[in-house]
């Protein structure tokens, strides 16, 4: 089960799964860098949305191949914010790779090692990426998940947050890195994950923070196993009260225009939870809005690793 966990952090992304959503800038992008034209790259990305930037972000940052081209980047341009978050969005990648997805009591003190000192290289890249241009809410999004790492305390994680908040209040990753970093497999609890769903998203909330909601549905379903509570794992889609909120929350949901590329990760959510209740017809509805669009979690939790085998499991 850990192997799979930490497949998220590692940034490949398993058979077809693309972690940017398909999002039809990236090839352009991607070439930028690989050419080394990184002024165009560098003024491209000032100029977009925030939710472009987060799949950006996902599908350039966290690609392991693309890591030797970041760090040719940031080593020219010493003085160029986004070189410098790239960078520790890639390096974050490389930690987790480094660190392997064995037992924590399995893993050998020179790989623990490695992933310390990839982490501590990520923090230094994305406090620089700060200090050069702190108005990108990417920045401090991707800094929880190295606090995560690094085991740093929830006040300077939720600081990070505060600040993203601050810049996006809808920032969907950063809302996203913090109920993580919450979450009982990782730096919190059960009722510390469940409170910060809680407080960020009611019915007058951008309705893209409704995927906190479901999040926190999904990690405490897991959670039981985890935690070798097999009878509550078992039980506890069947609960009618599970089952209710999650139409509650469904028939609520409305798409916003705002973070518009990030609608996505909703219909995922959403798809596996009516699948996990047997509510296929529902699944399918919602498994149609994210064709080819396939998020590596929660789907990775009951082995669906490609947008082909999603489609074929849910019967789209």
């Amino acid at each position: 089960m850990l192997g799979k966990l930490l497949k998220a952090f590692i940034g490949k992304a398993p058979s077809d799964i693309d972690l940017s959503l398909g999002y039809e800038r990236l090839p352009e992008f991607r070439n930028w860098l690989q050419q080394g034209n990184y002024a165009a790259f560098e003024s491209a990305y000032e100029d977009l949305p925030w939710d472009a930037k987060t799949l950006l972000n996902e599908g350039i940052g966290l690609e392991e191949s693309n890591a030797t081209d970041i760090t040719k980047w940031v080593t020219q341009r010493h003085d160029s914010y986004a070189a410098h978050l790239f960078a520790g969005v890639s390096k974050t990648c490389l930690a987790w790779i480094a660190r392997t997805a064995a037992l924590g009591k399995s893993v050998s003190e020179e790989k623990a090692q490695r992933f310390f000192d990839l982490l501590e290289d990520a923090f230094a890249h994305l406090q620089r990426a700060d200090e050069l241009n702190p108005d990108d809410a990417e920045i401090c999004a991707r800094m929880i998940r190295v606090c995560m790492g690094l085991q740093t305390d929830t006040d300077t994680a939720n600081s990070y947050f505060e600040a993203a908040k601050q810049l996006v209040p809808n920032h969907l990753m950063a809302h996203l890195m913090m109920i993580n970093f919450l979450n009982p497999k990782w730096r919190g609890s059960l009722e510390e994950m469940q409170a910060f769903a809680d407080s960020m998203y009611d019915d007058k909330s951008n309705s893209l923070l409704v995927t906190l909601q479901l999040f926190a549905l999904v990690e405490e379903w897991l959670y039981y196993g985890l935690n070798d509570e097999p009878k509550k794992k078992e039980q506890f889609f069947k609960n009618a009260d599970i089952r209710s909120r999650i139409k509650e929350l469904h028939a609520g949901y409305r798409e916003e225009a705002e973070g518009q590329l990030l609608i996505p990760y909703v219909y995922n959510y959403f798809a596996f939870l009516f699948h996990m209740t047997g509510e296929q017809e529902l699944a399918r509805q919602a498994a149609r809005k994210i064709t080819g669009k396939m998020i590596v979690y929660p789907w990775a939790y009951i082995s669906i690793d490609s947008n082909k085998e999603l489609q074929q499991t849910l019967k789209v």
